[in-house]
Parts: C-alpha cells; structure tokens; sequence
C-alpha cells in the first residue's frame, strides 16, 4: 500500500519504531542509576545489616576501622558517586 506522500506504508512504522527505540534508549540513560548496594540488597542499609553487622559481630571486620569504611561508602550513597560512574 502506498500512501498519499508515495512512501510505503511500512516504512512509517519503520520510522515510528525506530523512533520509539532511540526515546526509550534516551529514557534510560537518564534515569538515575542505583548503586551496587541497592542493585545487590534493596538499599545501603540492607547491606550493613546484611553484611557488615553479622561481620562484626562474627569477629571478621574491626569495629572501628569499619565504622569509616562505612561512613565513606555512605556518603558516596548520598552525593550521588555512583550516579557518576562509569560501571558498562
């Protein structure tokens, strides 16, 4: 079927389509990426529940030197450090 612009039907839906792939490419790119800890365990708290707590408590990690580590990993939660990174 041609249409009143002598182009072929399909092709439109060529167009519209490819159009919708390179909007939903766009879509993603610009959604805020989560960090490997809410990728891995729901949030940043999670993963101190899940990991670091039973870790100190087991013996395996200092309870003061992981109480910075924490802090630092925290605030790279907050700032957005992981928004910026290059993880492909």
């Amino acid at each position: 079927m041609v249409c009143a612009n002598g182009w072929v039907c399909d092709n439109h839906m060529r167009a519209v389509r490819a159009l919708q792939k390179r909007v939903a490419r766009i879509e993603r790119a610009a959604m805020p990426r989560l960090s490997p800890f809410a990728l891995a365990y729901g949030s940043f708290d999670q993963f101190v529940e899940r990991q670091i707590l039973p870790g100190i408590e087991a013996g395996a990690l200092d309870r003061e030197d992981i109480v910075e580590v924490v802090d630092a990993l925290r605030s790279w939660e907050q700032d957005g450090t992981w928004q910026r990174a290059d993880v492909n």
